[in-house]
């Protein structure tokens, strides 16, 4: 049996009774960093052994525990912080014991983008979740381009030393626009902040420390009435020079101009 097991994004007095005691009568603990999950195990003084399982090794040790699990012995997997599988490893196992028929189950705990979507005070009906932004400048471009006309509400994470970066790239893009960011939550120093990209900006490395990986909710992009004056070609010409890949600028191009996405498509590559 496997236990995807959640744990604290901060403090240790979330855990929940269900995870101490199932940390505790599993057979290994399979975790992302040892190091980091040994302290949570000394804490309440937990004896089961760790087991390291990372995207570095996971191809191979996920066939090992599947075969160790089939034999009758019982794992729980964490993560550093928060829920498993969540941009973390995890879901390869999972769809594998899916293949399996293996039985496994959840316990829930927090993540801490929905911690700092419930904090930030931008709308949450609808939202999707985007995980870290991709470090190569043009796959980031392209995709924050796309999370900026996106039409929900976003969530990412970002580290403190990108953070004012991306600040500057969305007021350049929408100074109006709001934004949440979340620190350290549920920690002492915890923090959250919601104003205009520039606003943050400015509060950066003074009011706002650049400590601890944040948590960054936007709100929706928001369709205003425009008259286009340029062709379809034009507007996906300039979206594609802003960073967006052709054919998400035709698709939403078609969607802002009420035109069909193959007539949009056939005119930008005339």
């Amino acid at each position: 049996m496997l236990y995807i097991t959640g744990t604290p994004i901060g403090n240790l007095d979330d855990i929940s009774y269900r995870a101490v005691s199932t940390l505790s009568a599993v057979d290994e603990i399979l975790c992302e960093d040892t190091r980091i999950t040994r302290k949570l195990t000394n804490h309440f003084e937990i004896t089961t052994p760790l087991r390291s399982y990372h995207d570095f090794n996971k191809e191979t040790a996920t066939e090992e525990i599947i075969e160790e699990l089939k034999s009758g012995k019982s794992f729980a997997l964490v993560t550093d912080a928060g829920m498993p599988v969540i941009s973390d490893p995890g879901f390869e196992l999972v769809s594998r014991l899916q293949d399996e028929s293996l039985d496994y189950t959840v316990i829930p705990a927090a993540s801490a983008f929905t911690m700092g979507l419930v904090a930030s005070g931008i709308p949450s009906y609808e939202f999707t979740y985007f995980g870290f932004l991709p470090k190569s400048n043009q796959k980031r471009q392209e995709k924050l381009t796309e999370i900026l006309h996106h039409r929900k509400t976003a969530v990412i994470y970002e580290s403190p030393h990108r953070m004012k970066q991306l600040l500057k790239d969305l007021a350049k893009f929408d100074p109006k626009r709001l934004v949440s960011i979340s620190r350290e939550i549920t920690k002492k120093f915890e923090q959250h902040e919601r104003k205009t990209a520039n606003e943050l900006l400015y509060m950066m490395d003074k009011e706002i420390p650049l400590k601890g990986e944040f948590v960054v909710v936007i709100e929706g992009y928001e369709e205003e009435t425009v008259n286009f004056t340029g062709t379809a070609k034009d507007h996906v010409s300039e979206l594609v020079n802003e960073g967006m890949k052709p054919k998400d600028a035709i698709k939403l191009v078609s969607e802002l101009r009420g035109m069909k996405k193959q007539d949009v498509y056939d005119e930008f590559h005339k």
